[in-house]
């Protein structure tokens, strides 16, 4: 009888040098593990002789531990003097008839147009926009409800209509020597700092307006000088 055709394909037999080929393909598995481990540490050793970190494979790079910057001395403020000789002048107010007096060295600035006859100083590196010595605080237009509240819960909450500042440490209430009402104030900033001295005074006969002085670069002895000097009074008559 003729053999019958075969329905299926045979099965492939192993041939024998198939463990040859395994034992091949693992001793090569083995050497790139240990290149590999060689490259690393080889890295490792390099990079401790050289700055600028760890260079590890695939381009990453490990800094550390981010290093603490070295703190900054804080710069002082440049202060504004003048020797005791130096003459004092007067300045008046524009709109308003405030006078106090100040070194003649000193260069101010009055802002004619300002509804707050704001005198600025033009000394140092700051405009003299932002380094005001004296405006008129129109009470209405920061908060209309303390129009008839007392004077001193005003200074108590000017800080509130700054976003510079985040409360007040101490109101010292006072008098000068031209006999004006005032407070001394120190506000907190966003640092936890009081660095400056805001000084207002109540003016007679008016719930409106207070007088307000800030010192941000005057020496203190000039400053004082300046606050004891602050008269409400109508300019005087010039004579013809």
């Amino acid at each position: 009888m003729a053999d019958q055709p075969q329905k299926y394909k045979q099965k492939e037999v192993p041939s024998d040098d198939q463990p040859t080929n395994i034992a091949k393909l693992a001793a090569i598995t083995v050497g790139a593990i240990l290149l590999l481990g060689v490259a690393v540490y080889a890295a490792y050793s390099y990079s401790r002789t050289k700055p600028g970190g760890i260079v590890l494979p695939g381009g990453v790079t490990y800094l550390g531990a981010t290093p603490t910057p070295p703190v900054q001395p804080t710069q002082a403020i440049l202060r504004f003097t003048a020797d005791a000789t130096v003459p004092y002048k007067e300045q008046w107010g524009v709109n308003n008839p405030f006078v106090f007096s100040y070194p003649e060295t000193l260069p101010l600035v009055v802002f004619i147009n300002d509804p707050t006859d704001s005198v600025g100083i033009a000394w140092g590196n700051t405009p003299p926009q932002t380094n005001i010595l004296l405006n008129i605080e129109l009470i209405k237009d920061r908060d209309e409800k303390m129009l008839n509240r007392p004077k001193k819960e005003f200074v108590e909450n000017w800080w509130e209509y700054f976003t510079g500042l985040k409360g007040v440490a101490s109101i010292q209430p006072f008098t000068n020597i031209s006999g004006l009402k005032g407070y001394k104030a120190q506000y907190i900033n966003q640092i936890n700092a009081t660095p400056n001295m805001d000084v207002f005074f109540e003016v007679p006969d008016r719930q409106d307006i207070m007088i307000h002085l800030a010192n941000g670069i005057l020496d203190q002895t000039i400053f004082d000088r300046i606050v004891d000097s602050v008269k409400w009074n109508p300019p005087p008559t010039p004579t013809p």
